[in-house]
């Protein structure tokens, strides 16, 4: 499975209450060259010249879901076509990521060689990995991709915006394809709670998960340690959460600042390094990353030395 790697040299998604996918809020217009984009992204995740979804059948059943339709009257069942079209993944079992404000930081994560493979993030799908961070709307007035101006979910009742509608779309069905146990890496800084109703995980994901086929949720939750602001596991939205799946039947176990973000956060995040978060333990494990990546690009260097002469 292919993953997503995003790196960002500011700590976006800890420090700021965001909508959950890039393309879901206020945008200055569709993406430059999107249609393009569409199909290198496309045949990028299937690999050249291997067999696979054909491209231009699934951009078909995507602008199917929104050209010549009226802006704020698009629902996420407009694009069910499409993603019956484009996801062959039967079932994510004991893999799926799911996250709610921290964006990027979890495909930081996910993507790192570390933890390379044991998860399924709903970019790491052909439609999420397709549309991942681009923004696009129709304009009926010019019958074409509106480049200058797109609604945010704000503008439109009901947040039916082409891009919101289809992300709520790609998580719903990302939710439904997981099973066993879960993850979900929730951001602990954010003043107004990590589990409210201004997220995909709250009003979409966490409703499309049912017992049996899901057993057990692990919640890794991740603060920002320039925040003096701190949710617990157990308290304010997070003990919501953890009565919500009570109530499916569902386990809820949480970690805080497991030991592997932490060193991934303070290898990422200079202002970090000064604070007591990346002490102790975590700066000294810092320290061997950093010498094992020094020591293997000498012996690369040496060998490449070596072999040339």
């Amino acid at each position: 499975m292919k993953q997503r790697r995003l790196r960002s040299s500011l700590f976006v998604a800890l420090i700021s209450v965001a909508c959950t996918v890039v393309g879901v809020g206020s945008q200055s217009g569709t993406t430059p060259d999107f249609k393009n984009e569409f199909f290198r992204r496309c045949n990028t995740f299937q690999g050249d010249g291997q067999s696979g979804r054909n491209c231009s059948d699934l951009w078909d059943l995507f602008t199917k879901a929104f050209v010549n339709r009226t802006t704020c009257e698009i629902d996420r069942s407009d694009y069910s076509d499409f993603l019956n079209a484009s996801i062959s993944t039967p079932t994510v079992a004991n893999k799926a990521m799911f996250w709610t404000k921290v964006y990027p930081f979890v495909y930081s994560f996910t993507g790192s060689r570390s933890q390379s493979g044991k998860y399924v993030t709903v970019v790491d799908l052909l439609p999420g990995y397709i549309m991942n961070s681009l923004s696009w709307c129709w304009s009926q007035e010019s019958n074409d991709f509106n480049y200058t101006s797109c609604p945010s979910s704000r503008d439109c009742p009901g947040g039916k915006t082409a891009s919101n509608s289809f992300w709520n779309a790609t998580s719903k069905n990302f939710a439904t394809l997981a099973s066993g146990v879960v993850f979900a890496m929730i951001n602990g800084s954010v003043s107004s709670g990590a589990f409210t109703n201004n997220s995909q995980f709250f009003t979409v994901e966490v409703p499309a998960m049912d017992y049996p086929r899901i057993t057990e949720m692990r919640v890794v939750l991740v603060h920002n340690p320039l925040i003096s602001f701190r949710e617990s596991c157990s308290n304010f939205t997070l003990k919501t959460l953890s009565e919500t799946l009570a109530a499916k039947r569902i386990n809820y176990t949480c970690e805080e600042d497991p030991s592997e973000i932490r060193q991934l956060q303070c290898q990422l995040y200079p202002e970090y390094q000064a604070t007591e978060y990346c002490s102790t333990s975590d700066q000294r494990s810092l320290n061997r990353y950093k010498l094992s990546t020094l020591i293997n690009a000498a012996i690369a260097v040496s060998l490449k030395t070596a072999f040339s002469i």
